[in-house]
């Protein structure tokens, strides 16, 4: 089973697939122009109906030029089955490890318990590890994880521009 930075792997793969497939000039965004003269190649009649297509589909702010963004956009919805799936299986993961008492919520205290037993970390190692976790998934700064701060968390690592 894919995990979170799997799937991102292959929503940049499928963005680098894309760009090395259309884009000329290697500016990591489509022109309408770059996109027909792909299609005139493979498809010559279909050309334009295509890149009309492509451009509807992708340019959600319409202004002729599809970017990187919008390409990696496209590729995490369409990956967002296998992204969702992999981000609940983490965050049950880090909860199974960390969630000592069972309620859904990791309090820095348990993390750094569970770091001392499943790591064989000393305390202070551990707080130092639990603190650095927080800073980074502890929205509301509470000293609780909640499955919607993972989550949240786990999400970004796939849409870095949230």
């Amino acid at each position: 089973m894919a995990s979170v930075m799997d799937v991102c792997r292959k929503i940049e793969k499928d963005v680098d697939d894309m760009l090395q497939k259309y884009d000329k000039d290697g500016d990591k965004s489509l022109t309408r122009s770059e996109v027909v003269e792909y299609f005139s190649k493979t498809d010559p009649k279909m050309a334009k109906i295509n890149a009309v297509m492509i451009f509807k589909l992708l340019d959600h702010n319409r202004d002729d030029t599809i970017s990187i963004n919008e390409i990696r956009k496209h590729a995490t919805k369409l990956n967002k089955k296998n992204l969702e799936a992999a981000i609940s299986r983490e965050v049950n993961q880090i909860l199974e490890t960390h969630d000592k008492n069972g309620d859904q919520k990791i309090t820095l205290d348990e993390m750094v318990q569970s770091l001392m037993k499943t790591s064989n970390l000393d305390k202070e190692t551990a707080r130092e590890t639990a603190e650095f976790y927080f800073s980074e998934i502890d929205g509301d700064k509470d000293n609780v994880m909640t499955v919607a701060e993972l989550r949240k968390y786990y999400g970004s690592l796939a849409n870095p521009q949230q």
